[in-house]
């Protein structure tokens, strides 16, 4: 690979870790744009309706009637 591609991969890589990262916690005095604090999500609330997800999708049958393997094997 030539240096100035990589170098163009560092600096975008730089660029979008600046954009996504240090200027919204800059802006917001600490709060990062894709903490869950800043959407104002309650973890436990959404912990619980991952685990009854999981649970629905366990139980989940297919069409035939027979149970539906989760990993598709």
């Amino acid at each position: 690979m030539p240096t100035w591609v990589a170098a163009v991969i560092a600096l975008g890589a730089l660029a979008a870790t600046y954009f996504l990262c240090w200027r919204p916690m800059i802006q917001r005095r600490g709060h990062c744009g894709f903490a869950a604090s800043d959407r104002g999500d309650d973890p436990d609330r959404e912990i619980a309706e991952l685990r009854q997800e999981l649970r629905a999708l366990r139980t989940e049958t297919t069409p035939d009637g027979r149970a539906a393997d989760p990993l598709g094997r």
